[in-house]
């Protein structure tokens, strides 16, 4: 039983150590290679589709804008007064014919015709219900034209402030020999305000499937389809429209989003949007999303094969390492096995099957027949040392150091008949001996060194008397946290010898303590001379020197305490500005 839980335990060692570092790498490297390549084709995707969209939406706009719209307004010019006179007139004499003539000609003429527009409408507010129509050539009663459909929209726009609008429109066109032909336009409409707000209207009818030639000739994505529906919800014109694409056009009109997934029975698409406010149409892109997705879909299959071949090869070494190790394992417990019963010990393996192995058999055999005896005689000496050292410093009696200040401190009171500064300065230079030589304690409360550095601060405010003043701003929830012992007085020390003594003028020590999360911050700034860059440079690294220092000890001896009890991750760390000052931080574990 023990023999195979031993095996089952090497196996499964061997498994996470071959395993875990293929594994992790690979998984992280797949999920954040997948993620990232998501989220930036989406974003291409996104960009790309927009970019089509307003391409698109501008090129149609311009194309309405910079050539119907112009041509509209040439033929504008041409209406007045006048004009709005033939309309009314019961019998037309030559002078009117001749104009209409001439208004026929300018919209045949190169500067207006183009070829994708069809016709031109032009209907002047009169009672006789005439219009003028480019294939006619003259005037021709409503009641009477084949295409009525435009003046039925024109009069219900006609309330509305719109100067100019489209219109999606179909009609037939019957011809000679009874043929009659569906034509398809998109009809363009501009108010006309000649002699008031409510004149007439000029109809251009633009042929669709020049339009529709003009938007297949757009660059886009293998199976995208590019999708234009008006405000009246009625789809203008699309592009590569497949026939598995059963679009519901009110399904698409009823997101809000600009860019979001549709799913089509089993497929999936992405949908881009754009509007257009000029003439109320939004744009729709349309691509299978298996398309977009080709490349992360395949680098998480690449992945996902990576990921089973690791766990093969990682069970396989696995399996063969450790049942090597449980066969060397087996050895060496039966060496200390002999060597322990006084039995003669078991050969060694051949060097040539396993080099480690033989070394490592060929160290604990020396050990047990020949350094075991050695190592008793080592511990020993090391015992006998650390005892001895023991004693030398139980020598020294702190406590006799204690007594002779209480000699001086009552021999100063009788001599003075009272007690002076000077019983209080013995005093606080008493308890700051007594803290620091009485406790074998590494770490101490945060009130008990708060305690010993206001003592501290006493002595030199005797010393150096209207020099120096102390802020201190310590929260009150913090001051039962363990601290290491003698930490915050060199602090101190060093802001007043290095700081503001040398500054020559009344400075200011300001010591601040907080808890961030798990964390104690502390920070001991003074208002002294500061250091130049290059002073500043030079403490800096002599604080992460090996050997001792001459200046700045007890800031040196602080630092290097703080990595030795707490770790390499700590220390202390020096901000100054010459003649602004100084700032020492440092950070403690909470305890």
């Amino acid at each position: 039983m023990f023999k195979k839980s031993m095996h089952r335990a090497f196996f499964a060692r061997n498994l996470a150590t071959f395993l875990i570092p293929m594994i992790i790498p690979l998984l992280a490297f797949g999920a954040l290679s997948s993620f990232i390549i998501q989220q930036y084709v989406k974003a291409e995707i996104e960009r790309n589709n927009t970019n089509l969209l307003k391409q698109t939406e501008e090129n149609i706009t311009m194309f309405f804008d910079d050539l119907a719209s112009v041509n509209m307004h040439a033929v504008a010019r041409d209406i007045d007064i006048p004009l709005k006179r033939i309309f009314q007139k019961n019998a037309l004499e030559a002078d009117d014919n001749a104009r209409l003539v001439a208004l026929k000609q300018l919209i045949d003429s190169p500067a207006v015709a183009r070829p994708y527009i069809d016709s031109v409408y032009i209907y002047l507010k009169n009672d006789k219900r005439r219009l003028f129509s480019s294939t006619s050539g003259s005037l021709i009663q409503l009641n009477e034209f084949y295409d009525r459909s435009w003046f039925d929209t024109f009069i219900h726009e006609k309330a509305r402030k719109t100067l100019a609008w489209t219109e999606p429109r179909s009609f037939i066109r019957y011809e000679l020999e009874n043929r009659s032909t569906t034509i398809k336009y998109i009809t363009i409409y501009k108010k006309l305000s000649i002699s008031d707000n409510d004149d007439g209207v000029i109809v251009f009818n633009i042929k669709r499937d020049y339009i529709q030639n003009y938007l297949d000739r757009f660059s886009i994505l293998k199976d995208q389809s590019l999708l234009i529906v008006d405000n009246n919800e009625e789809v203008i014109f699309r592009n590569n429209i497949r026939d598995y694409l059963k679009l519901d056009v009110r399904e698409l009109l009823s997101r809000r989003s600009s860019f979001f997934p549709l799913e089509l029975g089993n497929d999936s698409y992405i949908v881009s949007v754009l509007s257009s406010e000029k003439y109320g149409w939004r744009f729709f892109s349309i691509v299978p999303k298996s398309l977009l997705y080709e490349l992360p879909t395949q680098l998480s299959m690449i992945a996902l094969v990576l990921l089973i071949l690791s766990l093969i090869v990682g069970t396989a070494l696995a399996y063969h390492l450790g049942k090597k190790g449980y066969e060397n394992i087996k050895t060496i417990i039966a060496l200390l096995h002999s060597a322990e019963k006084g039995l003669p010990l078991s050969p060694l393996p051949r060097r040539g099957k396993d080099v480690y192995s033989y070394i490592i058999h060929r160290i604990l055999k020396n050990f047990i027949e020949k350094n075991y005896l050695k190592v008793q005689l080592s511990e020993q000496k090391y015992r006998l040392k650390t005892l001895e050292l023991t004693a030398l410093q139980s020598q020294l009696n702190p406590h006799f150091l204690f007594n002779t200040l209480g000699t001086i401190y009552w021999q100063a009171a009788n001599l003075t008949g009272r007690l002076t500064s000077l019983n209080k300065t013995i005093e606080n230079l008493s308890d700051i001996l007594k803290f620091s030589l009485s406790s074998e304690k590494k770490l101490v409360s945060l009130r008990e060194e708060i305690t010993y550095t206001i003592s501290y601060i006493d002595i030199q405010k005797v010393r150096y008397t209207d020099t120096f003043d102390v802020i201190w701003s310590v929260e009150d929830s913090i001051f039962n946290y363990r601290v290491m012992k003698l930490f915050l007085q060199p602090l101190v020390e060093n802001s007043l010898y290095h700081g503001i003594k040398e500054k020559g003028s009344f400075g200011m020590i300001k010591i601040k303590m907080k808890v961030i999360q798990t964390t104690l911050h502390i920070s001991v700034t003074d208002n002294g001379i500061g250091m130049t860059p290059e002073r500043l440079r030079e403490v800096r690294d002599n604080l992460n020197a090996i050997i001792e220092q001459t200046n700045h000890i007890g800031l040196y001896n602080t630092h290097r305490r703080l990595k030795l009890t707490f770790g390499e991750q700590y220390g202390v760390f020096i901000s100054s500005k010459f003649r602004w000052g100084t700032s020492v931080k440092l950070t403690i574990p909470i305890y």
